[in-house]
């Protein structure tokens, strides 16, 4: 880029910096009263919902441990020795489910899962099935999408050797007893196609993939995975533009699970920074007349 153009960006984002650092000066509870929430709320859908609509394959081995605490909490309500059907869409390279399995497994080990993984990139999708990472380094280098941060962070190595075992080389590869009965494609969550290719599933999650998308594709991606969803099952979303999740949602057969919702929507430490940052969560009000819908990760399709 011209040294011009690099002044000139540099220049237009100053007003923006100054007034972030402004507002990050702000004592939290000044910012949680209905002024200030309206406040940030303008700031978001007017200097913010547009921009960085950049898509990564950042993913974390126990991003929000009270998500995962969740997901296996609802798993164990399954009868004993009984199927289960777990599926990431956009899976990057797996940490994700990886933890998914995990946190199921251990409270479980009776469930008989079947697991998959799909994204639309072969190069993270050859990852996660490998299940090899490397402490401070993305896996994805060189795939799709931008790498992001990576999956396993060296001060957090000790707290996975139950779900990593060291390797020779200083990698860390995921257990065998996690990695058994895990399938992985290459597959487009936008595909009308795609039920054919995962079919239903008791656990469907789609997350922080859709927040970069236009919201027309956004919307209809959303839709697409509401259909991979078995009656009784759960739709695990999260990482989408809130007024996108809420209007397709509400109006839906999904119930929201409100169970452990404050805990799972300020647990994620990477989605800090509203309302500067697009993909940043949007503070729990329940002065919102949708906030059951609207700051809820976890769904559920009634039986029929």
């Amino acid at each position: 880029m011209p040294a011009s153009m690099t002044s000139f960006n540099t220049l237009r984002q100053a007003p923006r910096r100054v007034c972030r650092a402004f507002w990050e000066t702000i004592p939290s509870p000044v910012r949680r009263t209905p002024f200030m929430f309206r406040t940030g709320r303008y700031i978001y859908r007017r200097f913010t919902r547009n921009t960085s609509r950049v898509q990564s394959h950042y993913t974390q081995f126990m991003r929000n441990p009270p998500l995962l605490s969740l997901i296996g909490a609802l798993a164990s309500q399954y009868p004993r020795n009984g199927n289960v059907r777990i599926a990431s869409v956009g899976c990057s390279t797996g940490a994700e489910l990886y933890s998914v399995l995990y946190s199921v497994r251990k409270i479980r080990s009776d469930l008989r899962l079947t697991a998959l993984g799909a994204d639309i990139s072969s190069e993270v999708v050859e990852v996660a099935r490998r299940g090899v990472y490397h402490p401070d380094v993305p896996a994805a280098e060189g795939s799709l999408y931008i790498a992001g941060r990576a999956e396993v962070a060296s001060v957090d190595v000790p707290s996975l050797m139950e779900i990593l075992q060291p390797l020779p080389d200083g990698s860390l590869q995921v257990k065998d007893w996690l990695r058994q009965d895990v399938t992985w494609l290459t597959a487009d969550a936008t595909d009308g196609r795609l039920l054919d290719l995962v079919g239903r599933q008791d656990f469907l999650l789609a997350n922080n993939f859709m927040g970069p998308m236009e919201d027309r594709v956004a919307e209809r991606c959303l839709r697409n995975m509401m259909r991979l969803v078995a009656p009784g099952g759960y739709l695990i979303v999260d990482g989408i533009d809130l007024d996108v999740k809420t209007k397709v949602l509400k109006a839906s057969g999904f119930r929201p699970v409100l169970t452990s919702q404050e805990e799972i929507w300020a647990s994620d430490g990477s989605k800090n920074g509203w309302p500067w940052l697009r993909w940043a969560r949007e503070p729990l009000d329940r002065r919102e007349p949708n906030w059951a819908v609207r700051y809820s990760v976890i769904f559920h399709l009634a039986d029929r």
